[in-house]
């Protein structure tokens, strides 16, 4: 295979736990990309704004694309909305290298604008990394927030129903 122009790494919002690795193999006219392994000529037009029209292997799809935040994509493709969130290479290897450290005050903030539908701790209740903390509820996804770290939840400033947009402190873990 030959060697990536570009990789990048995607996850669905409803997928969690899969990850996509996108490489890119061929920039022209026509695009060489593979997913996961798997190789797609791709070719796109704008029409708009937010709306492509993405050819992929020979078929056309109407498809429209909105920034929701850093790194945070919606994708709306014949009725099905998305919530993407992609990196590339770097971005991935510098949040690896802070996820293995990750250590002392954690401050939990919200990645996408939405609401908090449940909040399941309180100050003063003991987590293990991956404990579910609250739901935050985005473009009708509902995105369990998780503790990145062993603690104790210090602080928290949500409620059930609030309103979030990008960057607002949910809780903190220390």
């Amino acid at each position: 295979m030959a060697k990536a122009l570009a990789t990048y790494f995607a996850t669905v919002n409803d997928m969690p736990d899969t990850e996509f690795k996108v490489e890119i193999l061929e920039d022209g006219p026509i695009k060489k990309i593979s997913v996961n392994g798997e190789i797609y000529e791709v070719d796109y037009n704008l029409g708009g704004d937010t709306i492509y029209s993405i050819i992929l292997n020979n078929r056309s799809h109407g498809v429209q694309i909105s920034s929701v935040g850093d790194s945070a994509y919606e994708v709306k493709n014949k009725g099905d909305l998305f919530q993407i969130s992609v990196i590339d290479e770097l971005k991935k290897m510098r949040m690896a290298r802070t996820k293995t450290v990750a250590a002392g005050r954690q401050v939990i903030a919200a990645q996408m604008p939405g609401v908090i539908l449940k909040v399941y701790v309180k100050a003063g209740d003991e987590v293990k990394a991956g404990d579910p903390l609250c739901v935050l509820v985005a473009m009708k996804m509902e995105n369990e927030i998780r503790s990145p770290i062993d603690g104790i939840v210090k602080e928290v400033y949500i409620n059930e129903t609030d309103k979030m947009s990008v960057g607002d402190k949910m809780m903190v873990v220390e």
